[in-house]
């Protein structure tokens, strides 16, 4: 049985169909399908349900909240997780009991208000449950007041947010947001790298850059494809990814399983590259994600066990910077690290939901209002200012 691609219609909504092969339509087409068939099953984190957004030239990915969905769902499908879970992990960490107390005190007030308001109640679209989603090259969003309207009709109840928007990649779908009467809430700052220089790019050619290619040229470490993984490979590969993302960080980041990293490689959405050592072992991992113009990279991990001195994250950074170049696209390297990413040339940019709530009763309108209030005059000078 085939996965037949609908003609192309209307703005409409599509459930995903529970079919093996794929046929038809673009390779991001095929994509789309692929992941929203099983996605957020695969991440044991996350609770939501998915559908496709047809739009005339795009096929995107939607998640749908309903609210309620537990304190732990991880922050791709949650804004409650991203502005009161995840943020009072980032909190803890600034370091800074004089700044920390306070912001804990606000974070947690705001939180009853925002759970009040149902801010989990919402639909997001082309969230593909990443920390960073990556929107069409040629989307210029004028599509956007026939989506809106649907989605409105549709989802009369729901919030509709668009995640992973900043000025530098995406001013056109922002503006006309805007123009629509989204509001912008920030979310984090980003670093981005420019990599359309190709060899040449600036990044490469900072001194921290260079060093870390010749650890990359002279560690020994053999850098293995995706293609060439066995399915007893990746069950270990979670455990690296873990070991980073969950177990050092935060365990409202995404829990990508076996599962998700093994679909991703077969269905072509997920590039994998493994660190293998002299011995044989997998030490590291790196996962990216692109499209024509801009790539990211969910998937980072290493076992951090291993001493400091092998530069496992040095390794797998200077990977991604290489391979944008390579590309000759952006690289979105996502928020942590900022004085790693600083040092290697990363430019910090705004990163925004876009939501629309227009539609819904006043006293939830006022809570979105407020909490984009708050975090525009409290939270991105705090991110600017201790450059994180």
């Amino acid at each position: 049985m085939e996965w037949a691609i609908p003609k192309r219609r209307t703005v409409r909504l599509i459930e995903p169909v529970d079919a093996g092969t794929l046929a038809g339509g673009s390779e991001r087409d095929r994509q789309a399908l692929a992941y929203t068939r099983f996605a957020a099953s695969a991440i044991a984190n996350v609770t939501t349900r998915m559908c496709l957004l047809e739009t005339g030239e795009h096929l995107l990915p939607v998640s749908i909240n309903n609210g309620g969905e537990g304190p732990d769902n991880s922050y791709v499908v949650s804004p409650l997780t991203t502005y009161v879970g995840y943020a009072e992990y980032e909190i803890g960490r600034l370091g800074r009991p004089w700044l920390t107390a306070p912001l804990r005190r606000l974070v947690r007030v705001l939180g009853s208000c925002l759970e009040t308001a149902r801010v989990d109640r919402i639909v997001q679209v082309n969230n593909w449950l990443l920390s960073t989603n990556l929107y069409p090259a040629n989307w210029d969003g004028v599509d956007l007041p026939d989506i809106t309207r649907l989605l409105v009709e549709t989802y009369p109840d729901h919030a509709i947010g668009f995640r992973s928007l900043n000025r530098y990649c995406n001013a056109k779908l922002i503006a006309r947001m805007e123009a629509l009467g989204y509001l912008t809430i920030p979310s984090r700052q980003v670093y981005l790298f420019d990599g359309h220089d190709g060899p040449e790019s600036a990044y490469l050619h900072r001194r921290d850059s260079r060093n870390d290619g010749r650890l990359l040229t002279h560690s020994g470490y053999e850098q293995v494809p995706g293609a060439a993984l066995a399915d007893a490979d990746y069950p270990y590969l979670e455990q690296l990814y873990n070991a980073l993302y969950l177990d050092k960080y935060c365990r409202l980041n995404p829990q990508f399983t076996a599962n998700w990293l093994r679909a991703g490689q077969r269905d072509g959405w997920l590039k994998l590259i493994a660190l293998r050592s002299p011995a044989g072992r997998f030490d590291a991992v790196l996962g990216w994600i692109a499209n024509e113009g801009i790539l990211t990279t969910p998937v980072v991990g290493y076992d951090t066990k291993l001493p400091q001195k092998l530069g496992l994250y040095r390794l797998i950074s200077q990977i991604t910077l290489e391979e944008a170049a390579r590309r000759r696209c952006m690289l979105n390297m996502s928020a942590g690290a900022a004085h790693f990413k600083r040092m290697r040339g990363g430019q910090p940019e705004i990163e925004f939901s876009l939501v629309q709530v227009s539609h819904l009763p006043r006293q939830r309108q006022r809570m979105w209002r407020i909490l984009g209030r708050l975090l525009h005059s409290v939270a991105v000078p705090v991110m600017k200012g201790l450059a994180l």
